[in-house]
């Protein structure tokens, strides 16, 4: 086993100043020219493949010892694993939003309030053991909910009149 100390590339999307996307990549120790790191030059293809505007990547090597860049390692994993469910919630939220549009168009696009607004055939997940008041609703994603918004805000004071 070698001393030397193990190497992470760390990669970003630079876009207008801002930082995102961030990749880290664990390497095994080189120490030599970065034009003779086969490793160094296999994951910036790869890279490349996957991410056709790496023009807006940056990337740094750091040197660190063997704990350091396991806890890394596992913390990218779980961070990878948090995005996937991202994904899936935002897929859910979409499909969502679908479902409340053909409900609108259902009732002909009404612009001042809806017949079955949060009726309880409209509500999504549990019902007993939740209040009313906490329950999600399908008509929540509904365009239809703008009216009830502003009506409710209204109604609070929060318009200048």
């Amino acid at each position: 086993m070698s001393d030397q100390p193990n190497r992470l590339l760390v990669c970003w999307r630079n876009i207008n100043g801002k930082k995102t996307d961030g990749v880290i990549y664990k390497m095994r120790p080189y120490d030599g020219p970065a034009e003779y790191d086969m490793e160094l030059l296999d994951i910036l293809e790869r890279h490349k493949a996957r991410n056709p505007d790496y023009d807006n990547w940056r990337a740094l090597i750091f040197r660190t010892d063997k704990d350091t860049a396991d806890k890394l390692d596992a913390e990218t994993a779980i961070k990878n694993e948090l995005k996937n469910h991202d994904i899936i919630i935002k897929d859910f939220r979409d499909e969502l939003k679908a479902d409340a549009l053909r409900c609108f168009d259902r009732h002909n696009r009404p612009t001042s309030g809806c017949i079955d607004w949060c009726d309880e055939s409209k509500t999504i997940g549990r019902k007993i053991g939740v209040p009313k008041e906490k329950r999600q609703y399908l008509c929540m994603y509904c365009p239809a909910a703008a009216w009830y918004t502003h009506k409710e805000r209204k109604l609070l004071g929060l318009y200048d009149k």
